[in-house]
């Protein structure tokens, strides 16, 4: 018995075409993955930087988000608004957004108070204290999520905003209807009011998706060269002389 390899043109070059795809995208998220392996550490390493004074202002010279952060100043009762739709376990409510006005300044930044849950009277929201007078807010310089889904049409904020209750967070939208001047980051105070629970959020670059991918593609690219292989390989059986 031997063996016989005899590949075809056509099969042979479609095969080539497919693992030249997949390695060359195993590669590309294999590259992916690096830069966001960079990323997590300078997230990472955000951590152990003293404190942004952000009365003092933040230079858009470098990212400050995950930066730990500190504003002195008034909430400001009035552009209060809840967040929908945010859970903590099996429990649904809100997102209680405070905007609070910098000291001697007429700018804002918007603090994440935190977490409330839904009362009797929903869908209105339930009624949750501004603490009034000068406070100082320590926590974690974060963004709203970039990516949501809304329902009605896009852009339309009479569809995602009713009254004091908004589907989602935008800072643009925030500005445009309230016509106040805040910076692009939320503080996620690491300390809130008895009432409401205070959020956290992990600096997370997303690496391991990365690698995922890289590994399938990579596995596709494998499966490929061994199937082609298989295909064009036959076993002959050999006649015995007389």
């Amino acid at each position: 018995m031997s063996l016989s390899f005899t590949p075809s043109l056509i099969p042979s070059l479609a095969a080539l075409a497919a693992f030249a795809l997949t390695f060359y995208l195993g590669a590309w998220q294999q590259g992916r993955a690096d830069e966001k392996r960079e990323l997590q550490a300078s997230f990472n390493s955000r951590a152990d930087m003293p404190a942004l004074d952000i009365n003092e202002g933040l230079s858009s010279s470098s990212d400050k988000r995950y930066r730990q952060a500190f504003a002195t100043g008034e909430y400001d009762a009035a552009g209060q608004f809840f967040i929908d739709n945010k859970s903590e376990g099996m429990v649904v409510g809100y997102h209680v957004i405070t905007p609070l006005k910098l000291r001697n300044q007429n700018q804002y930044v918007l603090v994440n108070r935190g977490f409330v849950s839904r009362s009797l009277s929903y869908p209105l929201p339930p009624a949750v204290k501004v603490p009034a007078g000068e406070v100082e807010i320590k926590g974690m310089l974060v963004s709203p999520t970039a990516k949501f889904i809304e329902l009605g049409q896009a852009g339309a904020a009479s569809n995602t905003v009713s009254g004091d209750v908004w589907q989602n967070l935008t800072i643009d939208r925030y500005r445009e209807l309230t016509k106040r001047s805040v910076i692009d980051l939320v503080l996620l105070p690491t300390q809130t009011d008895p009432q409401l629970k205070a959020q956290t959020e992990r600096p997370d670059a997303r690496v391991a998706k990365h690698v995922e991918y890289m590994l399938t593609f990579y596995c596709l690219a494998a499966t490929l060269v061994v199937l082609w292989l298989s295909l064009n390989t036959k076993f002959i059986q050999g006649k015995n002389s007389a």
